[in-house]
């Protein structure tokens, strides 16, 4: 299933409202999925979540496990 358009995020956004030389599109999951492997430039962006944290907005919400996910 593709994400919407409003979904996308543009990797990275930074906090500083900077533009970044090189970005690209990703949907949430991939963002999320870019973060817990420890991409280099999440830790200037504003959806990461610690960043997120700290500025009080809400963390991404985590995806249900399907039946066929679980063993």
């Amino acid at each position: 299933m593709a994400p919407n358009e409003a979904m996308i995020r543009v990797c990275p956004t930074r906090t500083d409202g900077r533009v970044v030389l090189f970005a690209h599109k990703v949907s949430p999951t991939q963002c999320q999925e870019q973060q817990r492997a420890s991409f280099h430039k999440c830790f200037t962006c504003v959806h990461n979540n610690v960043q997120r944290t700290d500025v009080g907005l809400p963390l991404v919400a985590k995806r249900s496990v399907t039946a066929k996910h679980q063993a």
